[in-house]
């Protein structure tokens, strides 16, 4: 009778379970909420700008799961500012070269030259420029340079030796720039173009002058002393040789520049390129002038020696300098603060294009070239010498330009070097 009761009072509980379950609320339903995200980018030079366009939330019931589906804009951003330092119009013009001359094949046995006035890390850009333009179109160039103690009469046999070897193009810097009248008229009467780079032989057979225009240079250079010596006083040049035409041009604008000013160059002293030479003549300057404003230094190893003169004197900041040339030594006492301004030449393209203009002539001819180069060429001379007034020889200057590059500005200008894969020019 128990065992009946009990299995009646199980019975009753499950049927009441039952019930109960039946009447419960229902399980939550699980809604996927999508959730639309449209991002904008909007790119400018200084930041990037997230703007959340779209954002839709739906809940249907107590359990929500999200998906969110992104769309991005992608915005080309806007370059910031090309770098001052950088010459677009050489590298153009040695795109245009290299389309005019990409079908030749020069003559069997074609070989170039170029050769420099003396050993300086200056020329060394000009090297690393010339070994790219030998790579590009394929002909072997020689680089090479004076040592001898009488530099001007090794330039000299150098000439006639790339003559009589019978090399198809030559470029040089002139140290001398009538020394070389005759070698060059031979050169040009047996069929081999010359050039010069760097110091031109005026008024000679050479085909044209690549190189920026000294006076001009000379004349940022007195500008940029003036900026950093604006109390005025006296200034000595460290040069290396009288007679070279860059040397008497670059000397000669930054008289031009300085007339009227409170700054008076009250002597250049020569050097012969032996950089020995040149820092004992700016200790010797410092001591005849105790009250010497600055150096003006015209020759790339100029720059080093006049630095080492006035750190050694305890000087720096108040003998400023400002120095051609922007080789290793002089950019350390930039940085330094030791020289105020560098008056950068554009030497990589001394090399890279005076190996493309060789080219040129010798496939092309030189009136070809000539007309190729029509729109970048000046009138040259652009200072009138004693024999030669301004413009006389016509259109045959190319002139790469010149760089002023102050402490401040520096950076940029390392910038632009490392671009090229050059530590110095």
């Amino acid at each position: 009778m128990k065992a009946a009761k009990s299995l009646v009072f199980v019975s009753l509980l499950v049927i009441t379970a039952m019930l109960l379950g039946a009447c419960a609320a229902p399980a939550p339903q699980v809604v996927e909420k999508v959730v639309t995200q449209i991002v904008e980018k909007k790119v400018d030079v200084v930041q990037t700008k997230v703007v959340e366009v779209e954002k839709k939330v739906e809940v249907v019931q107590t359990q929500v799961v999200e998906k969110i589906v992104e769309k991005q804009v992608e915005v080309t951003p806007t370059p910031g500012p090309a770098n001052p330092y950088r010459p677009d119009n050489l590298f153009k013009l040695a795109d245009e070269l290299k389309a005019a001359t990409k079908e030749c094949k020069p003559p069997a046995g074609a070989k170039y030259a170029l050769l420099t006035n003396a050993v300086a890390p200056f020329w060394t850009a000009a090297q690393t420029g010339v070994n790219l333009a030998s790579t590009e179109i394929n002909v072997p160039i020689t680089f090479m340079f004076p040592t001898a103690a009488d530099k001007l009469s090794q330039q000299l046999s150098m000439l006639e030796t790339f003559i009589n070897d019978k090399y198809s193009a030559i470029t040089f810097s002139a140290i001398d720039r009538v020394a070389a009248k005759s070698i060059i008229k031979k050169a040009v009467d047996g069929g081999i173009p010359v050039i010069n780079t760097d110091s031109d032989a005026t008024g000679t057979a050479r085909s044209m002058y690549i190189g920026m225009s000294d006076y001009d240079a000379g004349k940022s250079a007195g500008e940029a002393a003036k900026k950093i010596m604006p109390d005025g006083g006296k200034i000595v040049g460290l040069v290396g040789y009288a007679t070279a035409q860059n040397a008497q041009d670059r000397i000669q604008g930054v008289k031009d520049s300085l007339q009227g000013s409170n700054l008076e160059l009250v002597e250049v002293l020569l050097d012969d390129i032996k950089p020995e030479v040149a820092l004992s003549n700016a200790q010797t300057a410092m001591q005849k002038y105790p009250d010497l404003a600055g150096f003006l230094t015209f020759y790339s190893y100029d720059g080093p020696a006049a630095c080492q003169a006035v750190k050694q004197a305890g000087m720096t900041g108040k003998v400023k300098i400002v120095a051609f040339d922007a080789e290793p030594e002089t950019q350390r006492c930039t940085q330094e603060g030791v020289v105020q301004a560098m008056i950068g030449q554009r030497v990589y393209f001394y090399g890279y294009l005076s190996g493309l203009i060789m080219h040129s002539l010798t496939c092309n001819g030189k009136e070809a070239t000539m007309k190729l180069l029509e729109p970048y060429l000046s009138d040259w001379p652009s200072l009138a010498t004693k024999d030669m007034a301004v413009g006389a020889e016509g259109k045959i200057h190319l002139n790469t330009g010149v760089d002023v590059i102050y402490g401040d500005t520096y950076p940029l200008y390392q910038e632009y070097l490392t671009s090229i894969g050059i530590p110095s020019q």
